[in-house]
């Protein structure tokens, strides 16, 4: 599979094109079957941390979409930080997988993910994986007043949350507001596939 790269700000010459396919080449031996794979690369200036490069990665597989997004002081620096984190969310993504098939625990949401989209790995590493991922210990349970953007900002702001469940007036649908790291806002918007 061929990733996509797409460069904002900054141009990848051959070598960084290079270094680029070696790092995903990593990813792949974990995820052979992937559904599709992208990389975004953006330069972006801050008052506090000066010009730096982000990078966000995004793999589909079975359904399910990993992203992993990380920024440093260049490229390189940039692709190493997200592809270690991208490769923590696959051990992860196995180990749920990997426990789902055995038995261990009824995970309600694991799809049914074809065996040889996924590779063998060590029963060390799928250990490791599983170690990772935490339980559901509570279920909270609240009225949903149906409500504007704006009027879901000022109760996620008024609770001190990050991110506020709503129902949408303009657009009658379930969505979701969230903080951004820079500050601003962020709308999820329900879409079927």
């Amino acid at each position: 599979m061929d990733i996509k790269i797409y460069a904002r700000n900054l141009d990848l010459n051959p070598n960084a094109e290079d270094y680029v396919q070696k790092k995903f080449s990593r990813v792949f031996r974990h995820l052979p079957n992937m559904d599709d794979a992208k990389l975004e690369v953006s330069r972006r200036s801050s008052r506090s941390a000066g010009e730096r490069v982000h990078a966000q990665m995004t793999l589909k597989i079975g359904g399910y979409t990993l992203r992993g997004q990380e920024s440093g002081v260049n490229l390189f620096a940039a692709v190493d930080s997200v592809t270690d984190i991208v490769d923590r969310q696959i051990r992860r993504f196995k180990g749920k997988v990997y426990r789902s098939r055995k038995g261990r625990r009824d995970r309600a949401g694991v799809r049914d993910i074809p065996l040889d989209a996924i590779i063998e790995m060590p029963e060390s590493a799928e250990e490791e994986a599983i170690e990772d991922i935490g339980e559901v210990v509570r279920t909270k349970r609240f009225a949903m007043t149906p409500m504007s953007v704006e009027d879901a900002i000022l109760q996620m702001e008024m609770l001190g949350h990050n991110f506020f469940l709503f129902f949408n007036t303009d657009t009658d649908e379930y969505n979701v507001a969230y903080r951004r790291n820079d500050g601003d806002y962020g709308l999820i918007e329900p879409e079927l596939v």
